[in-house]
């Protein structure tokens, strides 16, 4: 029986260990102040490219003049792109000169064109008589050499949403052709290792704006039981999970840093929103070039699919208290979209980095939730699954009872995993992700709510319902209605 008691002392390395997290936390407490002004710097925000316009760094203010530096010598006309614009006028120009191969065929302002510009005539007619047969001819030869680089170009301009109008065994795969019942199907090129593929994805995905990218294998579990409307698919009929759809791959950015704190009413969810779309967008196209079939799944309300969990599957991060994904770069302050594929693949394998011992004690995201929707309490089933469950009603309506953009994001400006890449942060999320006797945790939380305290949570609601309309932070100033507009 004595053998069976749980050990209570710790070891000498335990004991190390954990004297060095708190010497270490002690050390942050002692900085935080100049880590939270670290925090203000733009550079640090990450996920944004141009660091919030800090791309732009010539000093233009030295070089000013009053007019503009070309130079007006007589009497002016706005340009006629119809046949000023070439590729206004070469389409023009092909169309009716295989009709009737004569000037006179012409449409008058493309007559009048040539005539003052005969040089022009002759390098279209070159254009459409030598250059394209050529080219069409070439391209079969050499055309295999560019094949990303036009599926890339092809990614690039799929910034409008798909319209599924069709199941996806028929609109998840990529056609050729013109014009219904015309179209054939596209052969997927043979691809050289699924580790290769993953690797060129992910460098497509961030290249098309991307932020954090994994791969999954798709869990039937996180399919929708039944479809949502506007998918192609019956929404009163069960959701067969095609054969097709065998890996995930997770794409999508942050929200802008300095509204996402000031929530629930100066953050918005769509600017990121709208990225993380035309980035799957663009990545489904990318993939459909190659001849593999690819469906994009998409915020807000365009899914086929559970995210968070998938997330997980792809290494992207844990599940928090609030029910969000935390990630060790961006904390829960990341907007996904998703592309199911038969790409070959090779998926990423989960993280564990510290979130469920942290968020056990943590608990400021369900402190500072105005309508409790976030537990204070243990993890529970949810269909075969334990997870912290979020009370989703609770939380909608929330929605509906404070003014500024729809929706709340206060877990996620609360959460002290929503950082910016300064170095403290980045210190405390190591120390956080390495101390294995979970001390740090209490010590970090403590100086999360000195360093960014918030209201009192009853003060987010409207003030028909006894609020104040606060926010969690003060707007950035270009969000500052007051300062700008005049109201009579």
């Amino acid at each position: 029986m004595e053998q069976n008691k749980p050990k209570t002392k710790f070891s000498r390395r335990s004991f190390l260990k954990a004297t060095g997290a708190t010497s270490a936390v002690l050390g942050l407490s002692g900085l935080g102040f100049f880590g939270y002004e670290a925090g203000r710097d733009p550079a640090s925000y990450t996920g944004w490219k141009t660091f919030e316009g800090g791309d732009q760094t010539f000093p233009r203010h030295r070089f000013t003049v009053n007019e503009p530096p070309y130079e007006k010598v007589g009497p002016t006309r706005r340009v006629d792109p119809r046949s000023e614009i070439v590729f206004s006028r070469l389409p023009t120009f092909v169309r009716y000169w295989r009709q009737d191969p004569r000037i006179e065929s012409l449409p008058e302002h493309l007559q009048k064109y040539y005539q003052e510009h005969p040089e022009d005539l002759e390098l279209d007619l070159e254009n459409i008589k030598v250059l394209r047969p050529k080219l069409m001819a070439d391209q079969e030869k050499y055309g295999r050499t560019f094949l990303l680089a036009e599926a890339w170009s092809e990614a690039m301009a799929a910034v409008v949403p798909p319209r599924i109008t069709e199941p996806p065994e028929k609109a998840d795969f990529p056609y050729v052709g013109w014009g219904r019942g015309q179209e054939k199907l596209r052969r997927p090129y043979k691809l050289k290792s699924p580790a290769k593929t993953s690797r060129l994805i992910k460098k497509i995905a961030h290249e098309l704006g991307a932020t954090l990218v994994g791969i999954a294998r798709l869990n039937p579990d996180w399919v929708f039981q039944y479809p949502i409307p506007g998918r192609g698919l019956d929404p009163n009929q069960p959701l067969e999970i095609p054969s097709h759809w065998e890996y995930a791959i997770v794409v999508g950015t942050p929200m802008s840093w300095d509204p996402m704190y000031a929530n629930p009413n100066y953050g918005t969810s769509e600017d990121a929103y709208s990225i993380s779309r035309i980035i799957a967008y663009r990545l489904a196209a990318f993939i459909k070039y190659l001849g593999y079939a690819a469906r994009p799944h998409t915020p807000g309300y365009s899914y086929d699919l559970m995210v968070p969990p998938i997330m997980i599957d792809a290494g992207l991060g844990e599940q928090a208290r609030s029910s969000i994904v935390i990630t060790p770069e961006l904390g829960p302050n990341f907007r996904a979209a998703v592309v199911t594929t038969n790409i070959p693949l090779k998926p990423d394998k989960p993280i564990k980095f510290g979130v469920e011992s942290f968020c056990k004690t943590c608990k400021i995201c369900a402190e500072q939730c105005p309508s409790g929707a976030i537990t204070k309490g243990d993890k529970v089933v949810v269909r075969g699954y334990r997870k912290w469950q979020l009370h989703a009603a609770k939380c909608y309506n929330f929605w509906n009872s404070n003014l500024g953009n729809m929706g709340c994001r206060l877990c996620i400006a609360v959460c002290p995993y929503t950082r910016k890449a300064n170095w403290l942060h980045r210190a405390a999320l190591n120390l956080s992700s390495n101390d294995p006797t979970g001390l740090s945790h209490d010590a970090l939380t403590q100086l999360q709510k000195i360093f960014y305290p918030g209201p009192n949570p009853q003060d987010y609601y409207i003030p028909s319902l006894g609020g104040k309309n606060a926010s969690y932070r003060r707007p950035p100033w270009w969000l500052r209605t007051e300062d700008f507009i005049e109201f009579e």
